[in-house]
């Protein structure tokens, strides 16, 4: 949001090709591990903006993630901001796998991974597999070229979130097809899924797990949300969804209607900068 509300020098800021993380997924285990596995780490992208870590998942050993055989997916919760890929970045992956006591925990992944970009003139998704002594990791990306940053809130406006209710919030980047390139069009972004526990909600609004998605600026931002009481299943969840136009600056906002209550979604618009 460096550009939202403050207009952008005339150098330094403007729609660029970024990296957008779909999903990173534990594809396989090795050497005697066996499923149900908990895992903390994290994993994280440097771009030549800081090359600071821009963290994409982080839990502690006392907060691990639980992955099964079915769902081996890890729960996001980042970047806090666009990636930039005009030239070259990094992701770093330490995944441990948390044992009976600390001495017995062994590293699931450790990874530091390349990407180079060629000035590509269109977006695409692709799959990166990578390696190492106890696993190997599903990398879903995304390469979205002449992108905006649109950072993500909602909050109830209209009646109020039953205690105990279930909810999925994804977004989507659409619009972008290409006949001879792997399409991002229908590629979810999961910014909020609460599975079988309760929607956080507090007087911010709902605290989603994720906020930044990248927008090309021919695209569409479609946000979604699917939400059913914790009496009912989620096969009876009510869905609704909006489409935004990127911007460069300012806000775009609009209305979700989850039955129970109406939720206002609000979407801040930056340049995405080069350089600090």
């Amino acid at each position: 949001m460096r550009f939202t509300d403050e207009p952008s020098p005339r150098y330094g800021a403007f729609p660029m090709s970024t990296l957008q993380v779909f999903s990173v997924r534990v594809e396989g285990i090795r050497r005697g591990l066996r499923w149900p596995i908990d895992v903390f780490g994290i994993v994280a992208a440097r771009d030549t903006v800081d090359f600071n870590r821009n963290v994409i998942f982080s839990r502690t050993r006392d907060n691990c993630q639980t992955l099964t055989k079915e769902d081996r997916n890890l729960a996001l919760v980042g970047p806090s901001r666009a990636v930039v890929w005009q030239d070259h970045l990094y992701i770093e992956v330490k995944q441990t796998v948390k044992g009976p006591n600390e001495s017995e925990d062994k590293d699931l992944s450790f990874l530091v991974v390349p990407f180079a970009c060629g000035n590509a003139a269109y977006s695409c998704h692709y799959y990166g597999y990578k390696t190492s002594k106890l696993s190997t990791v599903r990398l879903s990306l995304g390469l979205i070229v002449e992108s905006v940053e649109a950072t993500v809130f909602v909050r109830v406006s209209n009646g109020s979130w039953p205690d105990g209710s279930r909810a999925q919030f994804a977004a989507f980047a659409t619009g972008i097809c290409r006949k001879r390139a792997p399409s991002i069009d229908h590629k979810r972004i999961v910014l909020l899924d609460s599975g079988s526990r309760k929607v956080p909600v507090n007087a911010g609004g709902i605290e989603l797990s994720r906020r930044v998605v990248l927008v090309q600026t021919t695209g569409k931002l479609r946000v979604c949300v699917k939400a059913w009481k914790v009496a009912e299943s989620a096969k009876h969840a009510v869905k609704d969804e909006l489409f935004f136009t990127p911007q460069e600056a300012g806000r775009s906002s609009g209305l979700l209607d989850a039955g129970f209550c109406k939720m206002e979604v609000t979407v801040a618009w930056s340049l995405v900068p080069c350089d600090k």
